[in-house]
């Protein structure tokens, strides 16, 4: 059984996949949006310290590319990992 979001309607999952494919309801009541996950991307902090020049030129290409230096960051390792984080 799926029950929507505040616990007062509950569908069988082929009640479910039937509403789905029929498009006409819409299914994102049985979604919790706001706190859903990504199973094996759960995030984990790391501080790193870098030379001052070093830490300028990640500013830079964040700049020049529109992303905020974490983003940036975590976008080259996963790169350099061959996408393992990505």
């Amino acid at each position: 059984m799926i029950s929507n979001k505040d616990g007062s309607k509950f569908i069988t999952i082929e009640e479910f996949d039937r509403l789905f494919d029929e498009g006409e309801v819409d299914v994102l009541e049985y979604f919790d949006v706001e706190h859903g996950t990504y199973p094996g991307r759960e995030k984990r902090t790391v501080a790193i310290d870098l030379p001052a020049p070093i830490f300028q030129l990640v500013q830079k290409e964040s700049a020049r590319s529109g992303t905020d230096v974490e983003s940036l960051i975590e976008e080259w390792i996963a790169e350099k990992s061959n996408g393992v984080a990505a």
